[in-house]
C-alpha cells in the first residue's frame, strides 16, 4: 500500500492532461445536477409517504383539511382590544387584509393567492337564538362599512356588550380573543400543504351549503340531507405538493406589507405564529448561512496560512472541500434524492473534515521540501507517509456518517448520512489525486529557505518534543492525573435528560419565539393534537352516546394535562352552547342534553344555520369528528406522555362502542404526533448508529496494532471524547435532543483520525528507532503540528455556528469543539502513556535529544 501512494504522485504528473479532462467533465456533469437539486423539508419527506402517523394525518385531512395555517396576534398597547382605539384598529385591520382580493383578481400570481379565507373577532361566526330558531352571524360584523367604523368603535355600551360576550364565550377565549382582552387573533387559513382531492370537495361542499341556505327548515332532512348528496361520492386525494420553501417566505412577507398598510403599529404589538410563518422564519435565517461560511473559509484561510506560509499550499488545500462540496451535491442533484435543512450541515462538515487529508499530506510535503528533497522526492514521501493513514481515517469518519443512512431514523437524516459519507471519500480522492496536480502549477520554491528559517520551524515543535519526553518519564501519573479530570467530569452522564423542545431551540431575541411566548402565555399555544373519531356508519353523530363520550375524553385531557392542554375544541363546544342560548344563556345549562332527540335537533339546526363551520367539526355524513387540542409548547418528554396516553384513553373510552359501530376507529394527528414519532426514531436510532461506528474504529485500530489487547486499550482516547461531552451535557442542563443525539458517532468516528494518524506513524518509526521514547518524540515532531491544526480546523470551523439563532446548533458547535479537544488532549498523554506502558520490551535509552532522521540542510531544495 505504501508503493501504491509512493508511485501515485508520478503516476498523476505523467498522465495530467487525461486527469484534468476527467475532472473538467466530472465538474462539469456535477455542475448540471446542482441545477436539478431539489428541497422538501416537509414532515412527509422525513417520515415518509407511508408512515402511519402520515397516513393518519392524511385520513384526517382528506375530511377536516389541514392546519398549516398563519396567525397574526396583535397585543393592544393600552391593555384593551376593546378599547375605541384599538377596535377601531381591529376593524382596520381586517378591512385591509380583506383587500387580498383584489390583489389576487389583479394579479394572479401575487403570493396572497395561498390565503383562502381570514378570520378574526370581526368576521368569525357565533350563534345566537330568537325564539325557536337558531341563527348564525360575525361577532363584530364587517358589513358596518369603512365610514361607520369609527362610530361603530366610538359606541361604549357596544363594546362593552362585544367585550362581556367574548369574554364569557369559551369557543372564542384563547382562539379569538385573549382571557384578559389584551390580545386577538386572525387566523389566515391558507392552501399550503392542502391535498388536492379536500379542495374539490370543499368547493363543492361550498355549493349545497349555498342551496341548503335556501332552504326552509326541514326536520325530515335529519334522516337523509338531500343538500349532501353529491358528496357521498368519494373523492380521490393526491400528494401534497412540493411547494417552495420560497413561497413561504414571499408570502410572509406579502402578508406583513398588507399589514403594515393598515397602519396600525401604534395601536398593536403585533406577532407572527404559525407553520407558514415558522418556515418562512427558516428561509430568513438561512441567510446567516452565508455569514457562517464566509467567517469560516477566512478562519480556514488564516490557520492554514499560519502552518504552510506561503498561499499555494493554503489555496490548493481550500481547493478540496470546495470541488467536493461541488461533486457531492452535483451527484445528489442527479440521484433525485431531495436536499433539507440538513444540506447546511452537511456543506459544513464536508468543509471542515474533507480538508484534514489535504493539511496531512501538505504537512508532510513542506517537511520533506523543508529538510531538502526535491519537488518530486517530496510528494511521493509525503503520499507514502500520510496516504494510508488519511485512507483510514476517511474509512471511519464514513462509516460514522454512513451508520446514520443504515439505521434510518428518519428520511433526510439518512440521505444526510448516505451524501456526507460519499462526500468525504471523494475529498480523500481529490486529496491523492488533485494535489499534485496542482502542486505542479504553483507551489513553494523552498530555494531561500535558510537554516534559520528551517530551525524556526524545528523550534516551533519545541512543545512537539517536550510532550512526549515527559509523558514517557512518568506514563502511570499522566494517566492518573488525566483521568482525575476526565472520571468527574464524565459522571455528568449521570445527569443527563432525552429531550427535545424546537422552539426553544431559538434565541429568545428571535421574533418568532416571542410570538410563541405569548401565544402559549396568553392563546391557545403553538401546538396541536388532532384525534378524528371515525365511526364508520352514517349519522352516528346523533348518537348521544357517541357525543358524550368526546365530552369525557376531551374533559379528561383537560384536567389531566392541565399544564399543557390550553383549548379544546369540538362539535360537543358547539352543542353545549347552543344548549346553553336555548336556555336563556343560563351556565346551568353549558351540557348536553341527555337524549337523542335533543342532540339530534341541536346537531341539525347548527348544521342548517352554519354549514361551513359545522364541516370543520363533523364529516358530511355525521360518521366522523374532530376533536382539537391546543397545546402549550413543550419538550419531547411531556409530549411523549401526552401522546401516549391520548391513545390509550381514546382506544379505552370508545372501545364500548364497537358493539354497535365494530368498524369504529380513533385516529391521533397532528404536530405533536409527528414531531414525537420522528424524534423518538431518531432517539432510538442513535444508538445503533453508534455501536456501528464503534464497532468499525475498533476493528481499524485492530488491524493497525495487529493485537487485539493494544487495540482495545487503543479505544480509550477515543471513547474520553464521547463521555466528556456528555458529561459537560449533564453538568451544564443541555439535554440529548433531535440535534445533539447525533453527536456521538460523529465525534467517535473524526476522533480517531488523529488515533490513527499518531499510530500508523508511530509503528513506521518504531522499526528504525532505538526505543520507545525516541520513536514517540520523532512521532510528535512530525505529525504533532498536523493533528493540532486539524483539530483547531474543525473546532474552530464549528464554533462558526455559534453565529447561528439556533441553540441546538450553538449547542452541538461547542460541544463538538469541547469533543475534539479533549481528543487532542487525549492523544497528546493518554495515547503516548498507552504505547509506553505497552512496548516496554523495547529497550529505552535516556538520551533524548536524538536528531530528527530527516536532517535539515543549509539550503533547502536545490
Amino acid at each position: 500500500m505504501k508503493s501504491f501512494f509512493y508511485t501515485l504522485p508520478g503516476t498523476i504528473s505523467g498522465n495530467r492532461i487525461k486527469f484534468y479532462a476527467v475532472l473538467l467533465i466530472v465538474l462539469a456533469v456535477c455542475f448540471q445536477g446542482m441545477g436539478k437539486l431539489t428541497r422538501d423539508d416537509s414532515i412527509e419527506s422525513w417520515l415518509g409517504e407511508d408512515s402511519p402517523v402520515i397516513k393518519q394525518q392524511r385520513e384526517l385531512e382528506s375530511v377536516f383539511g389541514n392546519n398549516e395555517d398563519m396567525a397574526i396576534l396583535v397585543e393592544a398597547k393600552d391593555g384593551d382590544v376593546f378599547s375605541e382605539e384599538s377596535l377601531a384598529a381591529l376593524l382596520r385591520l381586517q378591512a385591509t387584509l380583506e383587500d387580498y382580493r383584489l390583489r389576487v383578481q389583479d394579479d394572479g400570481e401575487t403570493p396572497l393567492n395561498h390565503i383562502q379565507e381570514i378570520i378574526s373577532l370581526v368576521n368569525v361566526p357565533v350563534t345566537d337564538v330568537s325564539g325557536d330558531n337558531l341563527y348564525t352571524h360575525p361577532f363584530i360584523g364587517t358589513s358596518i362599512g369603512a365610514s361607520a367604523s369609527s362610530a361603530y368603535s366610538k359606541n361604549i355600551d357596544l363594546r362593552k356588550k362585544l367585550k362581556r360576550r367574548a369574554l364569557a364565550d369559551v369557543d372564542l377565549l384563547k382562539r379569538f380573543v385573549s382571557t384578559d382582552g389584551r390580545i386577538a387573533a386572525f387566523h389566515l387559513k391558507t392552501d399550503f400543504g392542502r391535498l388536492e382531492g379536500v379542495r374539490q370537495a370543499e368547493q363543492t361542499a361550498d355549493s349545497n351549503a349555498l342551496d341548503t341556505q335556501l332552504l326552509e327548515l326541514d326536520l325530515s332532512s335529519l334522516d337523509a340531507p338531500e343538500a349532501d348528496a353529491a358528496l357521498d361520492e368519494p373523492t380521490a386525494t393526491v400528494k401534497k405538493q412540493n411547494i417552495s420553501y420560497k413561497e413561504y417566505s414571499l408570502f410572509s412577507n406579502a402578508v406583513k406589507s398588507l399589514v403594515a398598510e393598515a397602519g396600525v403599529e401604534e395601536q398593536f404589538r403585533i406577532h407572527y405564529a404559525g407553520l407558514p410563518e415558522l418556515i418562512a422564519f427558516h428561509v430568513a435565517i438561512g441567510a446567516e448561512n452565508k455569514v457562517i461560511f464566509s467567517g469560516l473559509f477566512l478562519l480556514m484561510m488564516g490557520v492554514l496560512l499560519a502552518l504552510f506560509r506561503h498561499p499555494s499550499i493554503v489555496l490548493w488545500c481550500m481547493c478540496i472541500p470546495v470541488l467536493t462540496v461541488i461533486l457531492t451535491f452535483g451527484i445528489q442533484g442527479w440521484s433525485g434524492q431531495p436536499s433539507s435543512d440538513l444540506a447546511a450541515a452537511m456543506s459544513l462538515l464536508l468543509i471542515i473534515i474533507g480538508v484534514a487529508d489535504a493539511v496531512h499530506i501538505m504537512a508532510e510535503y513542506r517537511h520533506y521540501r523543508l529538510v531538502g528533497q526535491p519537488h518530486p522526492k517530496a510528494i511521493a514521501e509525503a503520499m507514502s507517509k500520510a496516504g494510508l493513514s488519511c485512507l483510514l481515517t476517511s474509512l471511519t469518519t464514513m462509516v460514522a456518517f454512513l451508520s446514520l443512512y443504515l439505521v434510518k431514523p428518519n428520511i433526510h437524516t439518512a440521505i444526510f448520512g448516505l451524501f456526507t459519507t460519499l462526500g468525504l471519500g471523494i475529498a480523500f480522492v481529490l486529496s491523492v489525486v488533485l494535489l499534485p496536480l496542482l502542486l505542479d502549477i504553483w507551489r513553494p520554491s523552498f530555494k531561500k529557505v535558510l537554516l534559520k528559517d528551517v530551525g524556526d520551524d524545528q523550534r516551533g515543535k519545541g512543545f512537539y518534543s517536550a510532550v512526549p519526553v515527559w509523558v514517557c518519564k512518568r506514563p502511570i501519573f499522566t494517566l492518573c492525573v488525566f483521568f482525575s479530570v476526565v472520571v468527574p467530569v464524565s459522571a455528568g452522564i449521570y445527569f443527563l435528560k432525552v429531550d427535545s423542545n424546537p422552539l426553544e431551540s431559538f434565541d429568545e431575541s428571535t421574533y418568532i419565539r416571542q410570538a410563541a411566548e405569548v401565544a402559549d402565555r396568553h392563546m391557545g399555544g403553538t401546538q396541536n393534537i388532532d384525534f378524528m373519531v371515525n365511526t364508520g356508519s352514517v349519522d352516528a353523530l346523533y348518537d348521544a352516546r357517541v357525543l358524550h363520550t368526546i365530552d369525557r375524553l376531551q374533559l379528561r385531557m383537560r384536567e389531566h394535562f392541565s399544564d399543557l392542554v390550553l383549548t379544546d375544541t369540538s362539535i360537543v363546544n358547539v352543542l353545549k352552547r347552543i344548549n346553553q342560548q336555548f336556555h336563556g344563556d343560563d351556565p346551568e345549562f353549558y351540557i348536553l342534553p341527555e337524549s337523542n332527540a335533543e342532540l339530534g335537533q341541536l346537531l341539525f339546526l347548527f348544521n342548517t344555520a352554519s354549514p361551513e363551520e359545522r364541516r370543520k367539526l363533523v364529516s358530511e355524513d355525521f360518521d366522523s369528528a374532530k376533536i382539537m387540542f391546543g397545546l402549550k409548547n413543550g419538550g419531547s418528554t411531556d409530549y411523549i406522555d401526552l401522546v401516549n396516553t391520548a391513545n390509550l384513553w381514546g382506544a379505552e373510552m370508545f372501545d364500548e362502542l364497537k358493539q354497535e359501530y365494530p368498524d369504529l376507529e380513533v385516529i391521533t394527528a397532528g404536530g405533536v404526533v409527528m414531531f414525537m414519532t420522528l424524534f423518538e426514531r431518531i432517539a432510538t436510532s442513535q444508538l445503533v448508529s453508534f455501536l456501528i461506528t464503534l464497532f468499525v474504529v475498533t476493528l481499524t485500530l485492530l488491524f493497525l496494532f495487529r493485537s487485539v489487547k493494544i487495540g482495545l486499550l487503543a479505544m480509550i482516547p477515543n471513547v474520553l471524547p464521547v463521555a466528556v461531552t456528555f458529561g459537560v451535557m449533564g453538568w451544564m442542563g443541555i439535554t440529548l435532543n433531535n440535534v445533539t443525539m447525533i453527536i456521538a458517532p460523529i465525534i467517535l468516528g473524526i476522533a480517531v483520525d488523529d488515533t490513527i494518524h499518531f499510530i500508523n506513524r508511530f509503528r513506521n518509526l518504531l522499526d528504525k528507532a532505538d526505543s520507545v521514547d525516541t520513536a514517540l518524540k520523532q512521532t510528535f515532531i512530525t505529525v504533532g503540528k498536523a493533528i493540532t491544526y486539524t483539530t483547531v480546523i474543525l473546532s474552530a470551523g464549528l464554533l462558526t455556528l455559534l453565529y447561528s439563532s439556533n441553540s441546538e446548533f450553538q449547542a452541538f458547535a461547542y460541544l463538538s469543539a469541547i469533543a475534539f479537544s479533549t481528543a487532542l488532549a487525549a492523544e497528546f498523554f493518554v495515547t503516548p502513556a498507552l504505547l509506553k506502558l505497552f512496548y516496554k520490551n523495547k529497550q529505552t535509552v535516556q538520551q533524548y535529544e536524538v536528531q530528527s532522521y530527516e536532517t535539515p540542510v543549509e539550503l533547502a531544495g536545490k
